[in-house]
């Protein structure tokens, strides 16, 4: 199963990644009139960070790309001279690149970050590599290419080094190339065939180790090799587990001196563009251009004497969304090192490692959405409790620039055109949108599984169910993979998958939160809502997102029911004096196990020691009472789907139907099944009138009992488990007999708020949650239920599985 789905993760990062592309390689302009075309996810390009021919004047055939090779401390090889490649460097449009899917090899993750300035004719890399070994490591690192390609242009030859000679050796902090095409006795007079250039390698001694032949193997052969072109500038450090060391290298390059590049009026003399990089590298020795980095970033190069920050040892692991604002707001870390972390332990734990699968796409412009948000809080401004916090969105909520597929490869190609309600309101307190999780295809489904990114791992065992449809966003948030996300729920989508993962959520009363922009399932029942590692994130949230939304009529009234702030409204001592009514009836599914049923008696004794009162509920014909009331509107998911589909559609704009999604052959099997009884013909005129009817008040009637419940013995909320039994194993598959074992009928049926909160482990191993319901509009008191549980008992505890 790993093998077989390992590929399509990385299909579905790149679609993200590559989405409206149309060049080989990206170019920026230079100060020259020529530009850098560097080798990023463009169509057909490397992803390597080199640089292509930088400009018509042609001073490179690919230089800039790295070579690795690792070494235990008995010199053993963990990796042995490979070619770096599949950095995920997305362009930000004003010169930058950044890497979104660093690289791992051996136990070494790499990642890139280029910088282009428009008004100069030098670019800057700095590359980062982090050990996640546990014990030193010794780090080589070749870092070049072709400076020209062979008699093309002329054979390369060293015009100067910083040393003031033409040889490489472990002193020199730059040296300069051209292209010799008239075979001239001294290449510092020129003529350059095409452009020359410089390399810039740094001022402290002792790391720059030697140079090899780039072509082959640059750190056992040596420069120069049969092209002289080809050159390996190797760098040799050490790293400590967990320590990231980084590298500041630049590239110079200038025009030819025997023919006018294009956009140059004339052709430059003899040896002066050779001067003028020579030139340029000697400043940049002296003044090395480290713009746009953060404090973090300066405090890891070694390879330069420039002052180096104290280095910050802030992690993203376990951090709730308060901890990380508190961190930036204090200066500790930036947006920018936040989101870099989040990148780092994605290709370390969900491509890798465990293999969690927990991300489907990434945001090519994450890490520069952060360095604008850290702007923006330089410049003083700060848009809400979010601002430069990373979250992530399931895949079949919308969030413009990222593909829905909804887990479907019938759908890899879906661009939104508008944002959700949701991801606008969180862009608009200023969270960088990190990602779209994995789900469940469409999500039809309880075992996190789908066509375009393989199946969820278990955030604590990768080899169960994390429960579905949601288990993507639950698992990303309970390994640190991402701060908070949005999940969708239909029955048990939320809760369940939270419960797996120790998290807490919330399904709102219906119409508090919006679905406009959000993949249809059954109407009625739909809804959005955070996980979190907290209460008071889920509060926060709610106070960024909830309220009326035209787009869905549903919302209509919710301002009237929101009277301030959901985090305000948390506090620790709400369960004293609280009645809560223990519905047993739901403490033990279908499988029988009654492990969750004998801790449901241990959260019992901690909800009454925080002062509240208990009251047994017996409904003797729940289950009858449920199957009166389940059931879909007539027409409404087709209705649903086609408004879905067409959501933000200009008038004439093709517009996919659920009749091409059935008939492209791409659907899961259980999906097919939905969309046909989707398209199944429905009841006409009164008929449909009399079923629509029928079917509300069904809904109204199952509501109506359980406020009933309520009222009758003076309850705040009803308490149940979110999860009945451990996880599953993945072997069933999407074709499994029932699903994971939870409730959700209570919430999802009636339309009434249920807070899901961490309730302990079972057998000291398996997570799992307990649910609070109450009437209409209660939201911000069942919040303030779960979080005084919460508080008094910290439940909660990271998995293992990713530290």
């Amino acid at each position: 199963m790993c093998a077989r789905w390992r590929p399509l993760i990385s299909l579905s990062l790149i679609l993200a990644l590559t989405a409206i592309r149309t060049r080989a390689v990206t170019r920026v302009n230079s100060a020259d009139g020529q530009f850098w075309d560097i080798q990023d996810t463009s169509p057909w390009s490397q992803d390597s960070g080199g640089i292509a021919t930088g400009g018509r004047a042609y001073p490179f055939n690919g230089f800039g790309y790295l070579k690795l090779q690792v070494q235990r401390p008995d010199r053993t090889l963990v990796v042995r001279n490979q070619y770096l490649t599949g950095f995920g460097l997305a362009s930000d449009g004003a010169g930058r690149f950044d890497s979104i899917t660093p690289v791992l090899r051996g136990d070494i993750l790499v990642a890139r970050a280029i910088f282009a300035p428009p008004d100069a004719d030098y670019l800057r890399y700095f590359d980062s590599f982090t050990s996640v070994a546990d014990q030193d490591r010794l780090v080589d690192v070749a870092w070049g290419g072709a400076t020209g390609a062979y008699e093309d242009g002329g054979i390369v030859a060293v015009a100067t080094s910083s040393s003031g000679d033409r040889l490489i050796d472990a002193t020199d902090t730059f040296v300069t190339v051209m292209q010799n095409a008239k075979r001239v006795a001294d290449p510092m007079k020129g003529p350059s065939g095409h452009g020359p250039s410089s390399h810039v390698l740094g001022s402290r001694s002792g790391v720059l180790a030697s140079v090899g032949d780039m072509y082959g193997d640059p750190f056992s052969d040596p420069y120069p090799g049969f092209d002289p072109a080809h050159i390996g500038y190797v760098f040799r450090f050490s790293v400590r587990p967990r320590q990231t060391v980084a590298l500041v290298t630049f590239v110079v390059k200038g025009l030819s001196e025997v023919y006018g590049s294009r956009g140059a009026a004339t052709i430059p003399p003899a040896g002066s563009e050779i001067v003028r990089v020579t030139a340029i590298a000697r400043k940049l020795v002296a003044e090395p251009d480290l713009r746009g980095l953060t404090a973090r970033q300066r405090s890891e190069i070694v390879n330069w004497n420039v002052p180096r920050p104290f280095p910050s040892t802030f992690s993203v692991i376990e951090k709730t969304t308060d901890e990380i604002q508190d961190a930036l707001t204090r200066g500790i870390t930036t947006s920018e090192d936040v989101v870099r972390d989040y990148l780092l332990r994605l290709s370390l734990y969900d491509r890798s490692g465990p293999t969690l699968r927990a991300m489907l796409a990434l945001n090519p412009r994450a890490v520069s959405e952060a360095r604008a948000l850290d702007a923006e809080r330089a410049a003083g401004r700060l848009r809400s409790p979010f601002h430069g916090i990373p979250i992530a969105f399931k895949d079949n909520i919308d969030v413009l620039g990222l593909p829905t597929t909804g887990g479907s490869l019938a759908l890899v190609d879906h661009r939104p055109r508008l944002d959700s309600r949701m991801a606008a309101g969180m862009r608009r307190g200023g969270a960088v949108m990190l990602g779209k999780t994995n789900l469940d295809e469409f999500p039809f489904g309880d075992f996190g599984i789908s066509s375009v990114a393989g199946t969820i791992g278990n955030a604590y065992d990768p080899s169960l169910s994390t429960a579905g449809s949601s288990g993507g966003s639950a698992v990303a948030v309970s390994t640190s993979l991402v701060t908070v996300a949005f999940g969708t729920d239909t029955c048990n989508s939320l809760s369940n998958p939270a419960a797996f993962a120790s998290l807490a959520t919330i399904r709102t009363t219906r119409g508090l939160t919006s679905r406009a922009g959000v993949m249809p399932l059954n109407p009625y029942n739909d809804a959005v809502g955070p996980l979190a590692k907290s209460v008071r994130e889920v509060a926060l949230v709610l106070d960024q997102v909830a309220g009326a939304d035209p787009e869905d009529p549903v919302t209509e009234g919710a301002g009237g029911h929101i009277t301030g702030s959901f985090t305000a409204g948390l506090d620790p001592s709400a369960l004293k004096g609280a009645r809560i009514g223990l519905l047993r009836q739901r403490f033990v599914g279908f499988t029988g196990e009654r492990e969750i049923a004998e801790m449901m008696d241990a959260v019992a004794k901690e909800i009454q020691a925080a002062g509240a009162t208990l009251v047994e509920i017996n409904v003797p014909d729940l289950d009858a009472r449920y199957r009166a009331a389940r059931g879909v509107e007539p027409g409404a998911v087709k209705a649903a789907w086609n408004a879905y589909l067409s959501r933000g559609a200009k008038a004439g704009e093709k517009v996919i139907t659920l009749e091409e999604l059935l008939a492209s052959g791409k659907l899961a099997p259980v999906s097919a099944r939905r969309f046909e009884t989707a398209l199944a013909p429905t009841p006409a005129g009164d008929a449909l009138r009399e079923a629509i009817r029928a079917f509300y008040t069904t809904r109204e009637t199952f509501r109506d009992f359980f406020v009933g419940l309520m009222e009758r013995d003076r309850l705040d909320a009803l308490l149940y488990p979110a999860n009945l039994a451990r996880p599953h194993t993945h072997e069933g598959g999407l074709e499994r007999y029932g699903g994971e074992p939870g409730t959700c009928e209570e919430s999802a049926i009636t339309g009434l708020p249920q807070v899901t909160v961490p309730g302990g482990f079972i057998g000291g191993r398996y997570p799992f949650g307990v649910s609070l319901l109450g009437r209409p509009w209660t939201d911000a008191r069942m919040l303030a239920l779960a979080y005084a549980y919460e508080q008094a008992t910290h439940h909660r505890r990271p998995p293992q599985t990713a530290k």
